[in-house]
């Protein structure tokens, strides 16, 4: 898998079959395919360390899915079967999965730009420059931490803060918080804070529950429901089709909180966010909060300026099908969220979409 030189290639350029931007699940999952089809590749991971963005998420973060159905490609996630792994588990499971597989990940280098050149793929990590024919961009969906527009015009005695920033209950210092984004992270953090004596509200719509835990999902230990989210929850069913349409814009369905936990935690729940009035949150039904500190859970949105090529839709996201970008052969995305089903960008579904998109590669290799 080690690099070689392009004749005619700037000095330094280094050329692949197969670059993958990205060293998370996705970038593996990829690089666990490309080993076995024998393609020389190398993956560019900006972390200093394979898991590092699953070590930088709230302390008490743990899966929704069970440790049984968390496995990629080639190695089963470790654990008691029904239990639920965190997050340092999972990059635990991440480094040994790297090493096991040994895989060339290169971490601490940061893409900044992608384009063509002489009917190549010119991927550039600050000084250093590689060339390929294949490019697969696996560096996850959650890029630029979101909030509204409206958000400058609370009081500056309120103090903000986005989900991305919280670790644990310390950080907030107030009683009275109102936390905004109901789907799986506002939850899982609303549950928190109230289970340590804050007064919470949670703002949002139902996003509904992934059909993974409890009940009849545990059949087969999980594994009929895991069948039914990723093979009928799919971009082919019209049932799966309206599923992505939530999923992509009202936020991640819940995986192990309920809303039977939530009223039992105390929390309030209250309408959507509107706007601000005399500083301070309002919601839809005209009700203004006298919420002491606002936590945003309210997503991110995708960040791809740094490839310069027309391939993003009105959405920013890329326009593909089933992680292919017809309109630059040879470029490829896993870890979409829903690139294909519910579980794409999943720890133990996005194997399948690497899979598919290795052997698109091979395939125009072949050809």
């Amino acid at each position: 898998m080690q690099s070689s030189n392009l004749s005619g290639a700037s000095a330094g350029s280094q050329l692949f079959d197969t670059i993958v931007i990205g060293g998370g699940q996705a970038g593996l999952a990829a690089g666990y395919f490309l080993a076995r089809a024998h393609q020389n590749f190398s993956i560019l991971d900006g972390s200093p360390q394979t898991g590092t963005s699953w070590r930088n998420r709230w302390d008490s973060l743990r899966l929704f899915t069970p440790q049984q159905l968390n496995g990629l490609p080639g190695l089963p996630f470790p654990g008691r079967i029904n239990s639920f792994p965190t997050k340092d588990e999972v990059a635990d499971y991440l480094e040994h999965y790297a090493e096991q597989f040994d895989l060339p990940v290169r971490c601490n280098t940061k893409v900044d730009k992608l384009a063509r050149r002489d009917g190549m793929y010119e991927v550039s990590a600050g000084p250093l420059t590689f060339l390929a024919r294949n490019v697969i961009v696996a560096n996850g969906p959650y890029h630029v931490p979101t909030t509204p527009s409206f958000a400058g015009e609370l009081s500056s005695s309120i103090p903000q803060m986005h989900s991305s920033a919280y670790r644990n209950p310390a950080q907030v210092s107030e009683d009275k918080v109102l936390v905004v984004g109901a789907g799986n992270s506002g939850t899982e953090i609303a549950l928190e804070l109230a289970n340590h004596g804050r007064h919470v509200w949670l703002s949002g719509r139902d996003v509904g529950r992934l059909p993974i835990n409890g009940g009849i999902a545990r059949v087969f230990a999980g594994k009929l429901a895991w069948s039914l989210m990723s093979r009928v929850l799919t971009v082919h069913t019209p049932m799966g089709r309206r599923a992505r349409a939530n999923f992509l814009h009202r936020g991640h369905p819940l995986g192990r909180a309920t809303r039977a936990d939530v009223a039992r935690a105390g929390i309030e729940m209250v309408p959507r966010l509107s706007g601000v009035e005399a500083g301070k949150p309002r919601l839809d039904d005209g009700r203004v909060l006298p919420a002491e500190r606002i936590l945003w859970a309210t997503g991110y949105r995708p960040s791809y300026n740094w490839i310069d090529l027309p391939i993003l839709g009105d959405d920013g996201y890329p326009a593909h099908r089933g992680g292919v970008v017809t309109k630059a052969p040879g470029l490829y995305f896993v870890g979409l969220p829903f690139q294909t089903a519910i579980t794409s960008s999943l720890l133990g579904g996005v194997g399948r979409d690497a899979e598919f998109i290795v052997r698109q590669i091979t395939a125009r290799s072949a050809s």
